[in-house]
């Protein structure tokens, strides 16, 4: 398995490489695909570095470093069966087939990944697509209780930030979705749904996703947690401006009996709506 010092080993191109074929891959496991083919070629190069100029010679240079970086997957255990295959068309139409063994295992190294496109360009715009959105937020959703615990102190006695309900997480987690994120819209309206409207937490405008927040509390049980999540879901798909939803449920006591299941039941694709659902911190 890729360790974090194994990541930040990797030159830059290698690196993203790895990145760009991992994002196109998580996609398709979103998208439910199958068979999950990607393409040699993309339409649209998220990073300059692989691909600096379209010359052919750059083009072939690209290709073989997205079937290079398919095949490192492979030898760390994450992918299985990676195979070459030819469209009958020009050879940069050419797709990659691959399988996941363990998607919660590539998931995680997906988000792996983020952290160090992070490291190596802190602070510049990253890719604006679907599957790069929703890891870049998963990411800042698995620090939010270090940075949450780190904010309830400070020197001197000054005021401090305690996290004690829905509205402070949203306080913080806006904080840091504008690290990652260059147009994140707070509170906007999202359409009425069984004769209700309500406002969606954050919406990232360039990547076209909804971030909803919860936090636990006494009385609010699992079902409780999943009936309102499961409302949020049927309103965004209502949502023009919505092309993924990332509920994430802050229970820093784990107050929830079983929040993996709870994960689990509400993360899926339906209705060209994409739905992410995180409880953090893990217990």
């Amino acid at each position: 398995m890729i360790t974090a010092l194994k990541l930040r080993s990797l030159q830059d191109e290698r690196f993203f490489a790895l990145l760009d074929v991992a994002l196109d891959i998580q996609g398709g496991l979103d998208f439910g695909e199958k068979p999950l083919l990607i393409p040699l070629m993309r339409k649209l190069v998220r990073y300059e570095i692989l691909l600096p100029g379209a010359t052919p010679s750059m083009m072939d240079r690209y290709c073989g470093l997205r079937w290079k970086a398919a095949e490192f997957l492979q030898r760390e255990g994450y992918l299985s069966n990676v195979q070459w295959r030819d469209t009958g068309l020009h050879r940069w139409d050419s797709r990659i087939e691959v399988s996941v063994p363990d998607e919660a295992g590539f998931h995680a190294i997906v988000v792996s990944l983020t952290e160090e496109e992070e490291r190596r360009t802190p602070g510049e715009a990253s890719a604006q697509d679907l599957p790069s959105a929703m890891a870049r937020v998963e990411q800042l959703c698995d620090a939010f209780h270090r940075v949450a615990l780190r904010l309830r102190n400070r020197h001197a006695d000054r005021p401090c930030l305690q996290i004690e309900d829905e509205y402070d997480v949203q306080y913080l987690l806006g904080a840091m979705l504008e690290t990652r994120f260059s147009d994140v819209r707070p509170e906007q309206w999202s359409p009425s749904y069984a004769g209700k409207q309500a406002r969606v937490d954050f919406h990232l405008k360039d990547e076209s996703v909804v971030v909803e927040t919860k936090m636990t509390r006494t009385g609010l049980t699992d079902s409780k947690v999943g009936d309102e999540l499961i409302m949020d879901c049927e309103r965004y798909k209502q949502f023009s401006g919505c092309k993924a939803l990332f509920c994430f449920v802050y229970d820093p006591e784990h107050r929830l009996k079983r929040p993996d299941a709870l994960e689990s039941d509400l993360s899926r694709k339906t209705d060209n709506l994409l739905v992410r659902t995180r409880v953090r911190p893990r217990r």
